[in-house]
């Protein structure tokens, strides 16, 4: 996304920083809402700031307006997206700025929502205040790609992320944890986790590579929630996913009768509320069965990180949105085919993006035909 017309300054670069920082903290408290920060800026100090809150309560901008109370007045609004100007569980953001006296507001992109859609951007300036959008523009077409996904089609956003060897394998050998990427890749993957809602993995993942499944490599970027696709997966405190000390939960997603999850909890360490079980019918999940636990989870996008299990349902229905395909300078001839299972044809609602340099490896980038 270009910038408008407009100058923009360090200062204005440095505040919009902040208001992305303040989106971030909230983000995955805000479901079905989109993640939105603001900051507010009179004469050349922070007045007031904060982020979306919960669903039905107040938005960044009203947060921050409280904040500044008359401070607000002639004061600069920095947010992440387009304030709202119409009526939902909240009155409309853009007549509590107007209200509040402030002069001027510089958005990172509008929305899509067609209950917004520039409206919001259109009353500010009918009632005079400026009003500038582009700052940090990709940034935000990032933080959002999954949220205007969903606004657009209904469902959540589906992004896979495999990695191979130059043989197409993703392991040295079936059963046997195999580091195949280095650090950028592994830091371009973290990326992926801060902008996801939920990541899925397969229950043979868990046991073998005992992921965290952790953004960690991002400063600030908040923990998404964890999903185990398994037929037979046993919860256990060995495994990093079901620790105590997450910052968000995890599910299990299984075809297999569980006992009640009380009795699986007890035992786990402290904090057991943050396992759930979602019990599915002895018939294996297909990707639209997945896609409706999504939807119900209020997900706007999943990433889709590991097992063939887990990305197979997806490729197979041609319901991958946006495939990541990192390959490793490295041959394993040993190793599982990252494509086994796959139907003849998987490939065809993808077309090819791009290709990324993460240091030694290298990045494919396919999106969804829309």
């Amino acid at each position: 996304m270009k910038a408008e017309n407009y100058k923009f300054t360090p200062r204005d670069l440095a505040f919009m920083e902040m208001a992305f920082a303040e989106a971030m903290a909230v983000k995955g408290k805000t479901l079905p809402n989109p993640p939105v920060g603001a900051v507010l800026v009179k004469s050349g100090k922070v007045v007031g700031r904060g982020g979306t809150r919960p669903a039905g309560e107040a938005h960044a901008e009203i947060v921050a307006l409280e904040q500044a109370g008359a401070a607000a007045a002639g004061a600069t609004l920095y947010v992440t997206l387009e304030p709202c100007g119409h009526f939902g569980r909240t009155p409309p953001c853009s007549r509590a700025l107007i209200e509040a006296g402030v002069a001027r507001v510089i958005a990172a992109c509008s929305d899509p929502n067609p209950l917004v859609a520039g409206a919001g951007l259109a009353q500010l300036r009918r009632a005079g205040i400026s009003v500038e959008t582009g700052l940090l523009g990709d940034r935000a077409e990032a933080l959002y790609a999954g949220f205007f996904f969903w606004v657009r089609h209904g469902r959540p956003r589906i992004v896979v992320k495999i990695a191979q060897s130059l043989d197409g394998r993703i392991n040295a050998r079936r059963g046997v944890e195999t580091a195949l990427t280095g650090p950028e890749a592994r830091r371009f993957a973290h990326s992926l986790r801060a902008r996801a809602d939920a990541i899925l993995v397969g229950g043979e993942t868990v046991r073998v590579d005992d992921p965290d499944l952790t953004p960690r490599e991002i400063p600030g970027a908040p923990h998404p929630e964890i999903l185990v696709l398994s037929r037979k997966m046993k919860p256990s405190n060995k495994y990093h996913i079901f620790t105590a000390g997450r910052k968000s939960g995890t599910w299990v997603i299984s075809g297999k009768k569980f006992t009640k999850t009380a009795k699986i909890s007890a035992k786990l360490p402290e904090k057991p509320e943050k396992l759930s079980i979602i019990q599915l019918p002895e018939k294996w999940p297909l990707a639209r069965e997945l896609i409706d636990i999504f939807t119900s989870r209020g997900y706007h996008e999943v990433l889709v990180e590991g097992g063939r299990a887990a990305w197979s349902p997806f490729l197979n229905a041609g319901l991958c949105d946006e495939l990541d395909l990192i390959t490793a300078p490295a041959l394993h001839p040993g190793g599982e085919r990252w494509d086994a299972g796959l139907r003849p044809g998987w490939v065809k609602p993808l077309e090819f993006h791009r290709f990324t340099p993460l240091g030694s490896d290298i990045l494919a980038e396919f999106r969804r035909h829309l």
